[in-house]
């Protein structure tokens, strides 16, 4: 298994360098010039021609990567347009908030999704199972920008509460404005998750508790309790795995969603505002960054089965 890591590992410089020419190019072949819009409606052409070759975006696209990369390489990924700040200094302030976004709602995701999946398949046509059956379909057909705006909207009305809109404060700071920052999003988001590996967790149990050696199990006079949570659930742990792994990757793709809507200064709304202001070294940072986190996300979870079921060999 190391093996085979290490061999997926090695993939991920190439794949880096193609991902970071891809955006190199369409950034600056696409509409929209930087230096347009940094100079304003109302500028000369020749204030944005100076703009631009103060920004070095006259040189041959070449002859830019190739001195980004060389930057790259020493740890240097240069300094946003607008600021002038470094952008890791700029990513580094805003990556707890997309991280605890991203958490807490895999943490709703799973806890939500795995509970109720095991209860829905244990107490199969009940009122329970009819209950979280309706709920995963509604919660994978209802967009989740429509329930953050609900969620924004109704408390308003009804209540005359609105939770907290725009900025990040740490959780030792002001834990009250943070969880109320936070909050909504995680929920939604997970819940959301929440939905599909509650199906795939109900499918799974109903076909384990059918097999020969849970009714082994029972006639061995072992609980109940632990026949389903030492005997069947260990058995959709490969497949629930699949579904952590995907809906950790919804979830960070989700986030964007959450960040613009509640304008929370994370990093997945820096990307979003970077692209709309064409802020060329962002953009290509947190793009190469994306592309990181998907490739090692997907090398987790293959390397999983291998760890969950020892007839899974890698070579």
């Amino acid at each position: 298994m190391r093996r085979y890591a290490l061999r997926r590992l090695s993939f991920l410089p190439l794949i880096m360098v193609v991902v970071s020419i891809i955006t190199f190019v369409l950034l600056r072949v696409l509409p929209g010039d930087p230096a347009a819009i940094m100079a304003g409606q109302n500028a000369r052409p020749e204030d944005i021609q100076a703009i631009r070759d103060e920004l070095g975006l006259e040189r041959p696209i070449a002859v830019q990567y190739l001195d980004w990369m060389a930057d790259v390489a020493r740890g240097d990924f240069g300094r946003t347009y607008w600021s002038g700040k470094t952008v890791r200094d700029e990513v580094i302030r805003r990556f707890p908030a997309s991280a605890e976004i991203v958490f807490l709602s895999l943490v709703v995701s799973v806890s939500v999704g795995v509970t109720f999946g095991i209860a829905s398949a244990v107490y199969r046509n009940s009122p329970l199972d009819y209950f979280v059956r309706l709920f995963a379909v509604l919660g994978q057909s209802i967009p989740e920008f429509f329930l953050l705006v609900l969620l924004i909207i109704v408390p308003s009305i009804l209540w005359n509460y609105s939770p907290p809109i725009g900025g990040y404060v740490a959780l030792w700071d002001d834990p009250v404005r943070h969880i109320r920052l936070l909050g909504p999003p995680a929920l939604i988001l997970g819940f959301g998750g929440a939905a599909g590996m509650m199906r795939l967790v109900r499918t799974t149990m109903l076909e384990v508790l059918r097999s020969d050696y849970v009714r082994t199990a029972y006639a061995k006079g072992l609980r109940k309790r632990t026949v389903i949570l030492t005997h069947a659930f260990r058995n959709t742990l490969t497949p629930l795995v699949t579904v952590v792994g995907s809906a950790f990757l919804a979830i960070f793709g989700g986030s964007v969603i959450a960040e613009r809507i509640m304008n929370i200064d994370g990093t997945v709304n820096f990307l979003l505002v970077s692209i709309m202001q064409r802020d060329f070294p962002v953009v290509q940072f947190l793009v190469i960054y994306t592309a990181t986190i998907v490739v090692l996300a997907n090398l987790v979870v293959d390397l999983s089965y291998a760890w969950l079921d020892p007839r899974v060999k890698y070579r």
